[in-house]
């Protein structure tokens, strides 16, 4: 008999893991484990969507025309999604109006500021009618979709009843800067009476509040030859016209 050394005899195999056993199978299933559920009413794009159909609808069928149903159909979200974040329909309204109002409000009372610092400017009352409108109009015609919906929204809230409370918060966020202005217009036309500056001021936003709208009211009445989208040429002509016409109401 061959005498076998311990060098020569067969080393068992090593025995696996436990940890290496499991990892496969713990590695399946997470594989198979589902998803984690995203909570829907907290998502910001679920808000955006229903303030930026809001915006839509009101703009399109007025504030008593437009419906929370109606608003969260056209999101494409539950109904109960748009009570969860907003709440009531003048709570929704508010929020339309309030998203956009501080870019809005803030580039009219820098307009307001670049008029005063230029001594030739800041004289001319059509040039105040101009700094006004034109950040407005700007942001209607470059600033995409949602700011022009926005603009013609704003547009038609100023012709509703002014003790609506539905209109209030275009109000909170618009008057003291209708106020800057006007004070302003005071201040380089102090010949007017008081109440005039309020009554030229007045005029001047029923104009605004009608242009920004598009109606295509001169489209048919000029047979196509001025156009009411031309928001860029109604900056220029209302400020001239509104400029000149302020003489009118100085009292000799």
């Amino acid at each position: 008999m061959n005498d076998v050394t311990p060098a020569d005899k067969p080393k068992p195999k090593p025995k696996a893991s436990t940890k290496a056993l499991t990892q496969p199978v713990q590695a399946e299933k997470r594989a198979k484990s589902p998803p984690a559920k995203v909570d829907r009413r907290r998502a910001p794009e679920t808000k955006t969507r229903i303030l930026d159909a809001a915006e839509q609808l009101f703009l399109d069928r007025g504030f008593h025309g437009a419906s929370i149903r109606d608003i969260s159909k056209e999101a494409g979200v539950q109904i109960a999604l748009a009570y969860y974040h907003f709440g009531s329909k003048e709570d929704l309204f508010r929020a339309v109006v309030d998203r956009r109002a501080g870019d809005n409000a803030g580039g009219m009372l820098r307009s307001l500021k670049e008029l005063k610092h230029d001594p030739e400017r800041a004289q001319e009352p059509g040039e105040l009618f101009r700094a006004f409108l034109q950040p407005i109009v700007d942001r209607a015609l470059r600033g995409g979709e949602g700011w022009h919906n926005y603009i013609r929204l704003l547009a038609h809230v100023a012709n509703q009843p002014q003790d609506a409370s539905y209109v209030t918060p275009f109000n909170e966020n618009y008057d003291s800067i209708i106020e800057a202005y006007i004070d302003h217009l005071r201040s380089i036309k102090p010949e007017l009476d008081d109440t005039d500056v309020y009554w030229a001021f007045y005029f001047f936003q029923a104009a605004v509040s009608h242009v920004l709208t598009e109606s295509g009211m001169v489209d048919r009445q000029s047979g196509g030859r001025c156009l009411s989208t031309d928001l860029d040429t109604i900056v220029d002509k209302l400020a001239r016209v509104f400029g000149a016409g302020l003489q009118g109401l100085v009292r000799e």
